[in-house]
This record gives C-alpha cells, sequence and structure tokens, in this order.
C-alpha cells in the first residue's frame, strides 16, 4: 500500500508549488480555460464533446502558460504534457471525476493507456525498495485534475489497469468554490427572453 501525502492548506499547497516551479494562480488559470472550454458543448454535439473540449483546451492551455521558460513541451510515450528537465518533473491535464475529496480518489474520465502507466513508473521509486530495478524514465508524473465543479488538484499518481490505482501525493488547489462563472445552456424550446441588445450609432 502506497501513503498519500495531502497538501491542503494554503502555505504548503504553496510551498510544495514553488518547489515545483509551479504557481497555483497559473495552474488555475489552466483550469479556467478549460472549464470555459467545456461550456462550449450543446446538446447537439456527441455526448462526450464536453470533457474533449475541456481536453484539448487544457492541454493547450498548460502548455500555452509554461513552455518557453524552464518548461517544455513533452510526448514521451505518447502522452501530451509539459517537462521540466531540471526537476525531472512531468505535468499532464486530465479530466476527473472528483477532485480535492479526501474520502476518495480521483479517477480519470476516460481510461489511461499503457503510455500513462510507462509515463507514471518514476512515481513508484520513493517507495519501492532500493532493490527493484529502475526504469529509463525516473521522473515524477503530476496530473493536473479537474473536475465538472471547477476543484482541481495536482497529483502524483500510479497507473493501473486504465486508471489512478494509487497516489504518492495531493495537492488541492481549489474547491471549485472560487469559479465565478456557471455553465448555461439553452435547453430545446428555450429562449433568452431577457437579452436586451444594445444599439449604438458610429
Amino acid at each position: 500500500m502506497i501513503e498519500t501525502k495531502i497538501l491542503r492548506e494554503q502555505w504548503d499547497v504553496d510551498r510544495r508549488l514553488s518547489e515545483l516551479e509551479l504557481s497555483r494562480a497559473t495552474l488555475l488559470e489552466v483550469r479556467d480555460i478549460a472549464r470555459s472550454s467545456a461550456s462550449n458543448a450543446t446538446p447537439f454535439h456527441p455526448a462526450n464533446a464536453a470533457g474533449t473540449f475541456a481536453y484539448q483546451d487544457g492541454s493547450w492551455a498548460l502548455r500555452d502558460k509554461h513552455a518557453g521558460t524552464d518548461w517544455i513541451l513533452d510526448r514521451t510515450n505518447g502522452v501530451e504534457a509539459i517537462r521540466n528537465e531540471g526537476l525531472g518533473v512531468r505535468v499532464i491535464f486530465s479530466n476527473v471525476d472528483l477532485a480535492c475529496n479526501d474520502d476518495q480518489g480521483p479517477k480519470p474520465r476516460s481510461a489511461k493507456g499503457a503510455g500513462a502507466e510507462r509515463a507514471c513508473i518514476g512515481n513508484l521509486f520513493g517507495v519501492l525498495p532500493q532493490y527493484a530495478p529502475r526504469q529509463a524514465d525516473e521522473s515524477a508524473t503530476f496530473y493536473l485534475m479537474v473536475d465538472e465543479t471547477g476543484a482541481v488538484e495536482l497529483t502524483r499518481p500510479v497507473v493501473r489497469g486504465g486508471t489512478f490505482s494509487a497516489y504518492v501525493e495531493r495537492i488541492y488547489l481549489s474547491d471549485g468554490s472560487d469559479m465565478d462563472a456557471e455553465r448555461i445552456l439553452l435547453d430545446d424550446g428555450d429562449r433568452a427572453d431577457n437579452f436586451d441588445p444594445r444599439v449604438a450609432r458610429k
């Protein structure tokens, strides 16, 4: 069994993020972009559209906010990520069912493949006996895990059987209460009755 280290208090979180050369504000911006993209899905889109939009733009935002400093684009094992070579740290975006809940570990909204399992093999090195064989990639791999309510954590998981099977470290960034915009969709037959256009002369 792996004992999970959970960081909840803001000073603990900010200290740890500083060690990882990341910031809470920037990671929350990535969350906001992903959730905003998810809200573009309409009832006419495929059922998985919201998750797809969130993943695509969440991965883009993670790179857009970090690449070009000490972070570089990384596609090792076919997994889309960013990587800090100096620290030996990788960060991947993931939609999850639930974040920042002590009673339940987050699970990915879609199955993780063999590439994700290989990407996370370095996460085991701190808990395996010293005689265990080392792998080529010893990076610490974190996932920026975002759920549908906007709760978000930066977590170092172990991937087995297509899911997160254990957690080495969980860093709680937000329970989602700071999200100031709610998803608004017009259902079939609904009208925007309270919309007053403003007309201005040139």
